[in-house]
């Protein structure tokens, strides 16, 4: 059962040369629910809508359900003509990033679809907008760190507590299999970067899988983003590839607090409800939760952080309970990431 929208009218940043735009911010009271778009005092709804969705916080199963949804919302919606995606994320869970991608590459397929980069789009937030038409970024913006990471495996050796059925249960050749999936999760994640990004992009395969970060400037330059521009200039974008002359301008932002393991994406995001947690949420490093199999797109630092800024790998956090950092059954490898 839905609750019913929450609507007020707030200003999309005039921070470019474009002109400023009102929107409408739909809202459920349910966490995590989008509900469907309502316009009410700006126009009717047969005025056609360039739709804002925001791309915010740490990826997981949770968020990466709510944008699938409003993704699929605006896809179908046919008073929506282009989206844009309004990104503040340096990732998450591989497999919701990779929920993200498809439902906005099958966007792609049908409407215009523009980014946004305020702060970071890195990693899985780069995986979500890889199929978007063009994406825009600040001089300031990160995006790029094309690649998996994930604590290795324990090793396991039958003894007269543990038994096998299988010698892929236990022994090396699970580690062996275990980079094997990172290294297909990488080249899933390389190969849409480099097929959506055509010939836009400067950088060779090779290079791409080096999972470099990149300022705003600098991915302009190399292909891994189209221009310098804030979110006004990606709407207008966007709208212009609709060739929409007139049209309204709606955010689809589901309730509840967004999650954010980045304090760049925090502080750059202007999202009602925010909050910092730790990178163990993501890792399970530090909680009650195995790391087995927490295949991660995400940059390493921020993964894995230290006090002191530098990257030190598993056992950097205050509250972790395995911080002997030579335990190679939950250090992290990183295939690209």
């Amino acid at each position: 059962m839905r609750g019913q929208p929450l609507i007020g009218n707030v200003m999309l940043g005039d921070d470019d040369d474009g002109p400023p735009y009102v929107v409408l911010v739909v809202a459920g009271l349910l966490v995590g629910v989008a509900l469907a778009p309502v316009a009410v005092g700006v126009a009717d709804r047969e005025t056609p809508t360039v739709a804002v969705i925001p791309v915010e916080g740490g990826i997981d199963g949770t968020s990466a359900a709510a944008l699938s949804e409003q993704v699929e919302r605006a896809r179908t919606d046919p008073s929506v003509k282009a989206v844009v995606l309004l990104v503040n994320s340096p990732g998450g869970a591989a497999s919701a990033s990779e929920t993200q991608y498809l439902a906005v590459k099958r966007l792609a397929a049908e409407k215009p679809v523009v980014a946004s980069v305020d702060g970071i789009a890195a990693s899985g937030a780069y995986y979500t907008i890889a199929p978007a038409d063009a994406i825009y970024v600040k001089p300031s913006s990160i995006v790029g760190s094309v690649g998996v990471i994930a604590p290795l495996p324990r090793k396991v050796e039958p003894n007269n507590l543990v038994g096998a059925t299988g010698p892929n249960k236990v022994g090396t050749d699970s580690i062996r299999d275990f980079k094997y999936t990172l290294e297909t999760l990488k080249n899933a994640f390389a190969n849409a970067v480099v097929r959506s990004r055509g010939d836009t992009l400067e950088l060779s395969r090779s290079e791409v899988t080096k999972a470099g970060l990149y300022s705003g400037v600098v991915a302009v330059e190399n292909g891994m983003a189209d221009r310098i521009g804030g979110r006004s200039a990606a709407v207008a974008a966007a709208a212009d590839r609709a060739g929409l002359e007139e049209y309204t301008v709606e955010v689809y932002r589901p309730a509840g607090p967004t999650q954010f393991v980045s304090q760049a994406a925090y502080v750059a995001s202007t999202a009602p409800e925010k909050e910092i947690v730790s990178p163990a949420y993501l890792t399970g490093i530090g909680s009650s939760g195995s790391t087995y199999a927490t295949f991660l797109m995400v940059p390493p630092r921020i993964a894995y952080p230290s006090d002191d800024g530098t990257y030190l790998g598993t056992g950097a956090y205050d509250n972790s309970t395995a911080r002997n950092t030579s335990d190679a059954s939950a250090a992290p490898v990183g295939v690209s990431g």
